[in-house]
């Protein structure tokens, strides 16, 4: 905390005196816990108190008024914080020398969701989505379909390591690590699953030409061939007509359980899972 005092007053009466200073203070307020980030609240306060004079010779009060006691500048701008309420408390203390007068200003700052919308939410969410383009590819673009779930997640791995720059290092899970945990799992699991489409249609086309090599020399096997081969192919259909409506309506589910579970709560919650 820096500070700078200037502008000091003193008026004195009989038995009392009125003293007045103008302190220009620049606090810094610590961001303790992260769970819900970047849906978090933080409290930050500011104290004034006695350090070498007891409470019978100097006592702090605030005015009755919240507006009287404390006042804000109208065009007061935070790059990623707002200032949504205030509140004046007393925190007198007591030690072995007696006790002092201590009072307390609490400011409760809200997080702008805004710029992490624009900045994280809005990218990984339509990378998820372009992942989803692998299951509408027809089966012969087999490197098309490795190449978009490979890009896509290398692309999520550089956002997220370049979200968590900017993060002091702690030992819980955020909120948004679990966002970037699953969009980068769900783009895993469509890159694997291309693997697994490429497999079954290169069983069914080795089935295929196997089955036309045998055409001419023994029918029956060139008929069971022919149907491992339509089986395979079939597989690999079912899979992608399967995962074309999965991937949105898991997407969806895990939206509404980041929404409404993971980002609601005690600012605490992750803490307490720790502690138990």
């Amino acid at each position: 905390m820096m500070h700078k005092t200037s502008n000091t007053g003193v008026r004195m009466e009989y038995h009392r005196m009125e003293t007045s200073v103008r302190t220009l203070l620049k606090n810094s307020c610590p961001l303790l816990v992260l769970c819900k980030y970047p849906h978090d609240s933080q409290i930050c306060g500011t104290k004034i108190s006695s350090i070498g004079i007891t409470q019978n010779n100097m006592e702090f009060q605030w005015f009755s008024r919240l507006s009287d006691a404390v006042r804000f500048n109208k065009n007061l701008q935070m790059p990623e914080l707002q200032l949504t309420a205030t509140t004046t408390q007393q925190c007198n203390g007591e030690r072995k020398s007696g006790n002092y007068s201590c009072i307390e200003a609490l400011f409760q700052l809200d997080r702008n969701v805004r710029f992490h919308l624009a900045q994280t939410y809005i990218p990984t969410a339509m990378c998820v989505v372009f992942s989803w383009i692998s299951v509408w590819l027809p089966e012969e673009f087999v490197e098309g379909r490795i190449f978009v779930s490979l890009t896509v997640f290398l692309t999520l791995s550089a956002e997220n390591s370049s979200a968590k720059e900017a993060l002091p290092k702690v030992s819980y899970i955020k909120a948004i690590d679990y966002w970037f945990g699953f969009s980068s799992t769900f783009v895993f699991l469509t890159m694997m699953q291309a693997l697994a489409v490429i497999s079954l249609e290169h069983k069914s086309r080795a089935f295929k030409k196997q089955s036309e090599l045998e055409i001419d020399n023994n029918r029956y096997q060139s008929m069971i061939l022919m149907l491992k081969s339509r089986k395979y192919h079939r597989y690999a259909r079912k899979l992608d007509s399967f995962c074309k409506v999965m991937y949105p309506v898991i997407f969806l589910i895990f939206m509404m359980v980041y929404y409404f579970v993971i980002t609601e709560g005690a600012e605490d919650k992750c803490l307490r899972k720790v502690w138990k």
